[in-house]
């Protein structure tokens, strides 16, 4: 293995990429005998994931066949994720602005095309008045946390001067070129669990093959967990502010770090 991919990969990470990034030095390998670049690899797994939710969309209203390619795309997408962050370290072309932005841009078009699946699905399911209040309520739940979720990381950052890292701890982190061997069995069901993602939408079609009507009832309790959630956010950052903790001190977390736990 080429050292320059070894040296691209992150010296610490999240357990849930701990086998993602296994296979993603070799298809970074792959691709650096290639043109393409990061943000490419970037639009081109936000892109797959974006088209993964139209399969979900299907799978809600019966087609039970695609069932399978979910999971697998999400864990092909997780795996590109990693690969454009290292062509860009190999290639040193890491742009932490811009990358950081295309990367952003390209979980959230994910997470709305997921509730625009989820609405689209309900109202072919049930004639119903109620699916367009609830799916604008979903909607704007979620747009609601993404901007709370924002707001409160400028905060930590720029406000109070937080330094370390938000959402995560030593726990739910693993060290390059750690071995499996090495993880303590709490530490292996984390990466395993870590490779679901989304997890939601495992739950949202099981509740579409009881009823229709439960479907409805699900997505409006989601959508009211929603605006709890980035309610919360703000209390918990307005409270952080008051209490201006040193920057070298970790911060509480703030919600899970991979956009694959928002949904």
């Amino acid at each position: 293995m080429d050292a320059r991919v070894i040296e691209s990969q992150k010296h610490r990470d999240v357990l849930a990429a701990f086998w993602p990034r296994k296979l993603s030095r070799h298809v970074t390998a792959l691709l650096l005998k290639t043109p393409i670049t990061a943000n490419q690899t970037t639009v081109l797994w936000g892109a797959i994931s974006a088209m993964n939710s139209y399969v979900v969309y299907r799978v809600l209203l019966g087609d039970l066949v695609l069932l399978p390619v979910i999971p697998i795309v999400y864990v092909l997408t997780y795996v590109l994720d990693c690969v454009d962050g290292e062509i860009a370290r190999a290639r040193k072309m890491a742009n932490p602005v811009g990358g950081k932005l295309l990367d952003g841009v390209c979980h959230r078009t994910t997470e709305y095309s997921l509730l625009a699946a989820y609405v689209c699905g309900a109202a072919q399911l049930v004639n119903s008045p109620w699916v367009l209040p609830i799916g604008l309520l979903l909607i704007s739940g979620e747009a609601m946390y993404t901007y709370a979720y924002e707001r409160r990381l400028t905060t930590l950052r720029v406000n109070i001067g937080f330094t370390g890292l938000v959402a995560s701890t030593t726990a739910n982190m693993y060290e390059r070129g750690e071995k499996w061997s090495d993880l303590s069995w709490r530490r292996r069901i984390a990466t395993f669990k870590g490779q679901v993602h989304y997890k939601s939408i495992y739950a949202v079609i099981a509740v579409a093959y009881v009823s229709g009507i439960a479907l409805v009832a699900g997505l409006a309790l989601l959508a009211v967990y929603k605006h709890v959630a980035w309610i919360r956010l703000i209390v918990r950052t307005l409270a952080a502010s008051r209490q201006q903790p040193a920057a070298t001190q970790p911060a509480e977390a703030a919600a899970a770090a991979h956009p694959a736990e928002v949904l």
